[in-house]
Formats: structure tokens, sequence, C-alpha cells
């Protein structure tokens, strides 16, 4: 370990604490800021205006300003001008003037050709992602709704300039500081968010409820007891960075106590949550990291990070229920429906779609309906008749909007990661924790996408890309990958 660790940790620098004011600074500003359209469009401007700047000062500069977004800047909608949102605004425009930049230069061509295996998959699925833009059209969708669909899946060009940037001993230190960020602030939040509720400070429907509903796009629900469900679309991450972090911790060595606190801080956004495909995933995940690690390292740590779960939801319920629960009956419940749907409100509207979803992907079972989809039932508690665009069925969803092509090579495109990690973890025999990581993460995804549209999610997609972008690296790069995971809180005494 000695030759990986340098005078300075990674962590422990003055940007870490910068990026983690502005964590915060950017959510209370949204905050503030909701309705003010006016003022929205001025920032949105001056942000791309200082874009373009960097970009022809320093590329690199562009997209450090691209990815403390990405990780910092929650659903994305925090500031939008338009109707477009800051970050569609930011990748869009970062795009442009990349290519734009390497169209002058000449080299456009040779910067797009990253793996031939990446390419020709890429290729194919925008092919047949085009066709499904098409026939959502055809198909007489709302437009925007089209749009909205698309949108996530031109993220995925965002691999060609990660590919050559990330090379940038800077930009993989930047982007492990963000990571770090990432964690601690959203569990802070996620934890100030819950105090709120359960404290009775605020309410349901009330400013902050609204604001988190609308323009974080997230979802907090009363279980009844006292405890509240805070739910964020940047926690669809979370159990991949668990699971890294699980995996790091299984090699046999002597740790920084800050992993341990990272995976406990995971956790407690994992708990609050508290979302049963996350929690299918996480075990799935944990018997994935058995590939290479050995049988006493799997299980401590395993059982570990299971018993961590337990102890901190029933630590977090004790105290929302004012000392009545420790919510085993409430966790209970939530496992149990996974047998007996009809036990709890959201499996048993699940299974009321189902029929629905089934019979409009039998009309088109090769072709699909197109993006911008949705899906009417009848919900026989109420006997109202309800129209939604959300699935809740992840793959028959991708199955009737993209048709069985794009559908086929959606999952290639996450399989073929797969096996690039694999090949790669086999070529190194010693320093493979973080690829095994890497590895279960990806198929917590692919498990996660039963119930919940993982695969063609925004964050999903940013974090597929992440993992191709380390999948096709060669493998000399390794020992920059070790040194940077040695260097995150270790320094030389």
């Amino acid at each position: 370990m000695q030759k990986f660790l340098t005078e300075k940790s990674i962590f422990f620098q003055k940007q870490t604490m910068l990026l983690l004011v502005l964590f915060f600074l950017l959510r209370f500003g949204s905050f503030f800021l909701n309705g003010h359209l006016i003022i929205q469009g001025i920032m949105v401007f001056a942000l791309l205006m200082l874009l373009g700047i960097l970009y022809f000062k320093n590329p690199d500069w562009a997209w450090m300003l691209v990815l403390g977004e990405i990780f910092l800047g929650g659903s994305g909608h925090y500031l939008e001008f338009i109707g477009l949102s800051i970050r569609t605004l930011f990748i869009g425009f970062f795009l442009f003037l990349w290519a734009s930049d390497n169209i002058g230069r000449s080299i456009l061509k040779k910067r797009l050709k990253i793996h031939k295996y990446t390419n020709w998959i890429i290729s194919l699925l925008f092919l047949s992602l085009f066709f499904a833009f098409v026939n959502g059209i055809y198909h007489g969708h709302e437009a925007h709704r089209v749009i909205q669909d698309f949108m996530p899946f031109t993220f995925l060009f965002l691999i060609f300039p990660s590919y050559h940037l990330f090379k940038e001993t800077k930009i993989q230190n930047y982007l492990a500081r963000l990571m770090l960020v990432f964690i601690i602030g959203t569990a802070i939040f996620s934890l100030f968010s819950f105090g709120l509720f359960s404290l009775g400070i605020t309410e349901i429907h009330e400013p902050f409820y609204n604001w988190y509903r609308d323009i974080d796009v997230g979802k907090i629900t009363d279980m009844g007891t006292g405890f509240f469900r805070i739910v964020e679309t940047t926690h669809l991450m979370i159990v991949p960075l668990i699971l890294i972090i699980s995996s790091l911790l299984m090699r046999n060595e002597k740790h920084h106590k800050m992993w341990r606190l990272l995976l406990i801080l995971s956790i407690i956004i994992l708990v609050l949550n508290l979302s049963r495909g996350y929690f299918l995933a996480l075990g799935v995940g944990l018997l994935v990291l058995k590939y290479k690690h050995k049988w006493k390292q799997w299980i401590k740590e395993s059982l570990y990070t299971i018993l961590l779960v337990v102890v901190i939801f029933s630590s977090l319920h004790f105290m929302a229920s004012a000392g009545q629960s420790f919510g085993w009956e409430l966790f209970g419940v939530r496992l149990k429906s996974f047998t007996q749907p009809q036990i709890e409100v959201s499996t048993n509207t699940r299974m009321m779609i189902l029929p629905n979803i089934v019979q409009m992907i039998g009309q088109n079972p090769v072709l699909g309906i197109g993006l911008g989809a949705t899906v009417t039932f009848i919900n026989y508690n109420t006997y109202e008749s309800l129209t939604t665009p959300h699935f809740d069925w992840g793959y028959l969803e991708m199955w009737a909007e993209l048709g069985l092509p794009g559908t086929l090579m959606l999952i290639f495109l996450y399989c073929f990661v797969a096996y690039a990690l694999i090949k790669k973890i086999k070529a190194i025999p010693e320093w493979h924790d973080f690829d095994v990581g890497l590895l279960a993460a990806i198929i917590s995804l692919l498990v996660m996408n039963i119930t919940i549209a993982a695969l063609f999610h925004v964050f999903g997609i940013l974090f597929l890309i992440f993992a191709l972008t380390i999948a096709t690296k060669y493998t000399e790069i390794f020992d920059r990958t070790t040194a940077l995971l040695y260097q995150m809180f270790n320094r030389m005494k």
C-alpha cells in the first residue's frame, strides 16, 4: 500500500468542503427560487456562458462543471429555462462544444472510436431508439412524452468525452471527491427531510413537500407509524455504491475508518428510501461479491452490511415512533408483499397494471408501440380508470416502448459491460476489488429493473457510462485506479 500513498489524501482537501457546501446551497437556493422563472433564466444563461468560457480555456474544467452538476444537482431541475433543465442544457451544450472542437481539429472520427464492440452496440442501440422515437409519434403519443423518454438515452453520448477525459489524474481525483460528497450530502439531506416530517415541523402538501415532489422529483410517504419514506431519483446510485464500498472492504487488510462511515451513510439513505427493489438488488449484489473474494471476508462483510441495515432502520423507526416500535412489522410487510402483493398499496397497484401491459405488448410484440407510451388500468379499490406513464415494470416497459430489438440491445449493452469487467478482473489477479464491486453494481441495476425503470433512468444511464469507461480502459491503468483508492483517505505520515 505504501507505494500508492502521497503527501495529501484526495478527500481531506478544501475542495471537498466547498463541494459539500455547494451541495446544500443548490438545494436551498432552488427552494427559494422556485417560481422565479426570470431569475432562473438569467442564472442558466450565465452558467451556460461560463461552461463555454471554461471549455475554450480548458475542456477539463468544463467537464468538471458538468460532473459537478450531475453529482451535486439532484434531479437536475434545480434551475430551468423554457422548460429545459440545467442538466439537459449543460450536457447538450457540452457535447456540442466537444463535437465542434474535435471537428475543427479534424479528429472527431478518431475520438468516436473507443472500442470496436462498444461502438457497434451503441450504434445499433441508437438505431433502434430512433425507430422507437418515430414509432411513438406514429402511435399518437404526446410529443413531449416521447422526447422526455428519449432524452436519458442521449446522455449515452457522454461516453466519448468521458473515455478520453477520464485519463487525467485531476479528473479522477475530482470525480472521487464528488462521489464522496454525494454520499455524505445525500445522507444528511435525507435525514434532514426525514426529521422535518417525523418531528411535525412540516407536513405533506406544504411548500417544502411540494418543492421536493415537483422540483427534486422525489417522494415523501407517511408510513403511518411516524416513519416517512424519503425517496429521490439520485438514490438509484446508492445500492451500486454500497456494493462497491463493500467489495473494497472485503480486501483482507486494514481499512481507513472513513470507508465504514461511508457505508453507514449509504445504508441510511437506503433504509429511508425503503424500496423493495433496492433491497432485492442489494441481496443479489452481495452474492455477486463472492466472486474473487475469500469466503471468510465475504461472509463477514455481507453480514456486517445486513446488520447495519437492520440496526439503522430499527433505530430510525424507534426514534420516529417515539419509542413505540422498532418497525420490524413495517419491514416485514414490505418483504412479505413480494409474495402477497395485495397486502400493500403500491404492489397491489403494480399487479393491477400488469395485465394491461401484457395486453399492450401482445398487440405489438416485436416492434412495440414506441416511446412516450402510457398505460390505462382500473383501480379495483376505487373503481376509477387511471392513466399513467409509470409502468412499474422495468423490462415490460422497455419491451412495450422499445420493442424487442431495442430492449435486447439495451440489455446487451449492460451485459457487455459486465463481460468486459469480468475479463478485466481475470487479467488483474490481485487488485480486483473495485472492479468486482462495479460488476456487482451493474448486476444490481439489472435486478432493480424488474420493478424500477433503472436501466433507462437518467442515473442508470450515467452510472452505465461510468462503468463502461472503466471497463473498456486497458489494464495498464489499474495502478492509477488502485492508487486513487488508497489515496482517498490515507496519506504518507
